[in-house]
């Protein structure tokens, strides 16, 4: 099995929004990548073809606004700064 390209990897997300009350309903997500050594199709560093792989994630947000807040750690809530 050949390990992944990760110059050939692409991410696409889609947030639905309610309306009325302006809050997300539900977001997809699609990760596309290729492997080192395989004939995946490029234009630039997008994929369009040939041997890839694909992660499709869907997330419905019915109960927003309904869950409590999550306590993020201080240690946790560093690094996600850095990012």
């Amino acid at each position: 099995m050949s390990s992944v390209d990760k110059t050939l990897t692409n991410a696409y997300y889609e947030i639905e929004i309610e309306p009325k009350t302006h809050l997300p309903l539900n977001i997809k997500v699609v990760i596309l990548t290729g492997t080192r050594g395989t004939d995946t199709q490029t234009k630039g560093k997008t994929i369009i073809g040939g041997k890839h792989v694909a992660f499709h994630f869907a997330y419905e947000l019915s109960d927003f606004g309904k869950l409590k807040k999550p306590t993020i750690p201080p240690e946790a809530q560093k690094l996600l700064a850095r990012g």
